[in-house]
């Protein structure tokens, strides 16, 4: 795969976590404080899934101009994703189970 098209699916998978967790978190701390700060603690979330979504797709031993920015791997995906099943269950899942 051409590392152009490496860089576009990893982008989209880290955008896409960062927004699926700040709209879990949005819609779990709305419902218990204030709106903005509910909006704030929810980009904060984001951020950090952002960030660390991006170190699991870094190089090993990355060094600048000389070989690829992002590497694809299953770990890396499987990570996200269970990243994002343990917030889906601390903010969707059981609180909808004690309603």
């Amino acid at each position: 795969m051409e590392p152009q098209y490496e860089k576009i699916i990893v982008l989209l998978i880290v955008l896409t976590s960062a927004f699926l967790t700040w709209k879990m978190v949005k819609d779990f701390y709305i419902t218990k404080i204030h709106k903005i700060f509910a909006h704030l603690i929810a980009v904060i979330t984001s951020s950090f899934m952002l960030l660390s979504s991006m170190f699991l797709f870094m190089p090993k031993n990355y060094q600048r101009g000389v070989g690829p920015e992002v590497e694809i791997n299953v770990m890396s995906i499987i990570t996200i994703i269970v990243m994002l099943g343990v917030l889906y269950l601390f903010f969707k899942f059981i609180p909808d189970n004690k309603k």
